[in-house]
């Protein structure tokens, strides 16, 4: 691998951490590749010009594109890879970094570069919603709220932060179960939950964060909290560092290649895909495509 482009976000945790001096990210991402002998085309991370700006890198033919950000970031960039037989590498400056650890990614900047550098390349599947792309998960109901307010308190203190946890404790408290009907390959089952998420491909029971032990079996699964109080919410949540939630007595679980998630009531639903929260029409539709994305895979995550 001699030439590689970059997609950085230097509104990323890991990125935009450090003093008022500290040098560019630019500079820093350059060097770090310019020192292993790679030659390296920047392009920093903006919304608004994405699609042409992907484009652009494309043409000139990379061996790879590395994305440096979080999940949100990744997911965005792979929206406009896909199908490019380019491979998209995951340089982790997030908050969670989930696709970097299910890819086997170390989390220390120089040991990651060099994995990416040496890694094969795997397909992994790629998940939509109405048309959009995820590649770990989209969450519903309540938990895009809690994430809005999560993202608002980065980097905040004092007053303001008490004043977010509050509303968090508000929602907490207030957000009514939704009647939901979840149709899975053809089958309805009908719900009343406050929290839902559909993975691309199946969590694995493991201390810590979300993990999948594979990312191209081709299946989407959808977790559901059967919480008939705030307090069972509390206790899924609980379980989360230990991974034992998702053998809770609470929750369902649901899997196949195609799923809708239908209401009677809403027209419109928040919606949190691999961290970022859009407002997308209903019913939503959700579909996965197989070995879609061609990744730096250093780990053992994909068969």
């Amino acid at each position: 691998m001699r030439r590689i482009a970059v997609v950085y976000n230097a509104r990323s945790g890991a990125l935009a951490s450090g003093s008022a001096e500290a040098e560019p990210v630019e500079d820093r991402l350059a060097d770090l590749f310019a020192r292993r002998g790679i030659v390296a085309e920047l392009q920093a991370f903006e919304p608004a010009t994405l699609p042409e700006d992907v484009r652009a890198l494309l043409a000139h033919q990379p061996d790879a594109v590395i994305v440096a950000g979080g999940d949100g970031t990744i997911r965005s960039v792979a929206e406009y890879t896909a199908g490019s037989g380019v491979p998209l590498g995951v340089l982790p400056a997030g908050t969670m970094n989930l696709l970097a650890r299910d890819l086997g990614i170390p989390e220390e900047t120089d040991a990651a570069v060099d994995a990416l550098l040496a890694a094969p390349v795997k397909l992994i599947d790629v998940a939509r919603v109405n048309g959009q792309v995820f590649l770990c998960s989209s969450a519903l109901a309540i938990m895009p709220h809690l994430g809005r307010i999560r993202e608002r308190s980065r980097g905040t203190i004092g007053l303001s932060l008490l004043r977010l946890w509050a509303r968090a404790i508000r929602i907490w408290r207030r957000y009514p179960r939704m009647r939901l009907a979840v149709v899975v390959d053809g089958h309805e089952h009908l719900v009343r939950t406050r929290a839902m998420v559909v993975s691309n491909n199946p969590l694995t029971p493991r201390p810590g964060p979300p993990h999948r032990d594979h990312l191209d079996t081709g299946r989407l699964v959808v977790y559901v909290t059967r919480d008939r109080t705030r307090w069972d919410l509390l206790g899924i949540a609980a379980k989360v560092p230990t991974g034992t939630w998702l053998t809770d007595r609470r929750l369902r679980t649901y899997e196949g290649e195609t799923v809708q998630v239908v209401s009677s009531r809403l027209r419109m639903m928040s919606v949190m895909n691999d961290g970022e929260i859009v407002q997308l029409e209903m019913p939503l539709r959700y579909d996965i495509q197989p070995r879609g994305l061609a990744v730096l895979a250093p780990g053992t995550a994909t068969s």
